[in-house]
């Protein structure tokens, strides 16, 4: 009986040597880069507009101006602006306007120019009114700001998502731009441009087809690698 015991004690003795010591997890496990979500920075088409500030007001059923240009079926409750005149001169009649007011908080009111004056006031604005569709919001005398489709060329502009911009600075920013060939961020500042429905314009700093870091801004570095994730 002794020496089976001793015999089964140095097999355990052996197989006890013969086990690799075992490693701290931490040491088994390399570093993991975040994983950050990234787009292309692409083109959109800008459509010339023209900016004004209006107010509220209703059509009176009264004779217009001689000479002023009145578009049929105007509505009731329009959007009246003063526009200097080189901004009017490149607004037609019928032209498509977009316009925000403070009551209506993010909702967008889309409109058409239905009156454009013949000629400017002494101060050399020209009157301009926008109908407004039938809503109960609307009150006489609010104030606005509309967007109007004007005449020109439209232009080709480098836009990227607005979550990639960080560091604001006026026109200047910063954003980081993914190199896929090794996974890593580089810091690069540019200009900005109008923002527009695909993103915020670039004017410098980005190249066409270059991919930028949407996320994560706030905990990457320079050159530091990352896990990319693309478009889904």
């Amino acid at each position: 009986m002794t020496r089976r015991w001793a015999v089964l004690a140095l097999g355990l003795a052996l197989a006890a040597c013969s086990k690799p010591a075992s490693q701290p997890v931490a040491a088994r496990q390399a570093p993991q880069e975040p994983s950050v979500r990234i787009a292309q920075a692409g083109s959109t088409i800008v459509v010339p507009t023209v900016t004004g500030k209006g107010t509220v007001a209703l059509r009176e059923r009264q004779p217009v101006s001689p000479g002023t240009r009145v578009r049929a079926g105007a509505a009731s409750h329009y959007l009246r602006l003063a526009l200097p005149a080189a901004d009017a001169a490149r607004v037609t009649l019928g032209a498509n306007a977009k316009m925000t007011f403070a009551a209506f908080r993010e909702d967008i009111v889309v409109g058409r120019v239905i009156a454009i004056a013949a000629h400017p006031d002494p101060a050399g604005a020209v009157a301009v009114e926008i109908a407004l569709p039938d809503d109960a919001r609307l009150k006489v005398g609010q104030a606005g700001t509309a967007s109007i489709i004007a005449s020109g060329t439209s232009t080709r502009l480098l836009a990227v998502p607005p979550s990639a911009v960080f560091a604001r600075q006026g026109t200047m920013a910063q954003v980081y731009v993914v190199d896929l060939a090794t996974s890593r961020v580089h810091l690069r500042r540019i200009t900005l441009g109008d923002e527009t429905p695909a993103g915020i314009g670039v004017l410098s700093g980005l190249a066409l087809g270059e991919w930028v870091a949407l996320s994560r801004a706030d905990t990457l570095k320079d050159g530091m690698k990352i896990a990319p994730i693309g478009p889904q």
